[in-house]
């Protein structure tokens, strides 16, 4: 699955329909093209899902999400309380466009792969 695209959602996601946990998140998530062409392809969904999960909880440590993370045994809860101020900063330069072409430079400049963590830093170039 495109990490950009997940990046981007998730984003979109917490701005528009404020979802209150991850269970809504993935409910929303469902309306997105993206989720709808994995779930009806072979691939296994638990992938999809993991994929929005570590992605989730990489914007929530890099401060674009404010939110809680709750591991327990078998799960981790997250619950949200919406984007920050850099969350929106950083939805609003991810809908201009080209910058996937922009952000692709940054990260092959700098030699490194495309991951939530590294989407955030090349996004920050960008932004600040």
């Amino acid at each position: 699955m495109d990490k950009f695209a997940i990046y981007k959602m998730i984003l979109e996601i917490i701005a528009e329909q404020n979802p209150k946990d991850f269970q809504e998140l993935l409910d929303d998530a469902q309306r997105y093209q993206i989720v709808r062409d994995y779930v009806a392809s072979d691939n296994i969904n638990q992938f999809l899902i993991q994929d929005i999960q570590d992605t989730t909880i990489s914007l929530i440590n890099d401060g674009l999400i404010s939110g809680i993370i709750s591991p327990l045994k078998y799960v981790t809860l997250i619950k949200f309380n919406g984007l920050t101020i850099a969350g929106f900063q950083y939805l609003k330069k991810l809908r201009e466009t080209d910058i996937q072409t922009e952000i692709e430079s940054i990260l092959k400049q700098d030699n490194l792969s495309m991951t939530p963590q590294t989407l955030t830093k090349a996004l920050s170039k960008l932004v600040f």
